[in-house]
């Protein structure tokens, strides 16, 4: 396991009626990134996506410009692209098994149904790489799954969503300053007292 990321990668879906939607937090939140440490993010077609640098820490920010289902095929390109190793990537995206407010970092193991991560696995072959899961929370009903995350979250689970995404920010500011993947997690992972 290598701490050092090399890429931050935000899953979603493309299309202007997605963004603010549940399956797009991923790509949505690449944009809170690249606030915080001052970053342009720009469309390359040569790349398939929308790009961008933090250019103190060499870590580039990227948005695939393909369905959520079909993102591999663009990370696996930017990643040929940069020589970057799969074990060097952090990928971003909307998680159903954590309620809104919970956001976790992984690294490896299944997609647990998550069909943007399960592209990225298909395309290299393996799941050894970072993730940053941030909670969405589920429908009661299975067959609703599909609505449930193409539309956006109600008024308390965006405020939920959005303190999670707030601690996040400080957790990978910790990752990306330090190189420390246990550091960061154990920050983020921290249980909060009321």
């Amino acid at each position: 396991m290598n701490n050092n990321i090399k890429i931050i990668i935000g899953l979603g879906n493309i299309g202007n009626q997605y963004i603010g939607s549940r399956h797009n937090i991923g790509s949505d939140y690449i944009y809170q990134i690249s606030k915080k440490f001052n970053v342009n993010i720009k469309k390359s077609n040569t790349l398939s996506g929308y790009i961008g640098k933090i250019t103190k820490h060499n870590i580039i920010l990227f948005i695939p410009d393909d369905f959520i289902n079909n993102s591999g095929k663009s990370i696996f390109y930017i990643t040929n692209f940069y020589k970057i190793n799969l074990e060097n990537i952090l990928v971003i995206h909307d998680e159903l098994d954590l309620l809104p407010g919970i956001a976790k970092f992984k690294y490896g193991g299944s997609s647990g149904g998550h069909n943007g991560v399960q592209s990225i696995i298909n395309v290299f072959k393996h799941s050894s790489f970072y993730r940053l899961r941030i909670g969405i929370g589920k429908p009661n009903n299975k067959n609703k799954i599909n609505n449930f995350v193409l539309n956006k979250p109600n008024i308390n689970e965006i405020k939920n969503i959005n303190l999670a995404l707030q601690r996040s920010l400080y957790a990978i500011d910790i990752l990306i300053n330090t190189n420390n993947y246990n550091l960061a997690m154990n920050f983020l992972h921290k249980k909060i007292m009321d």
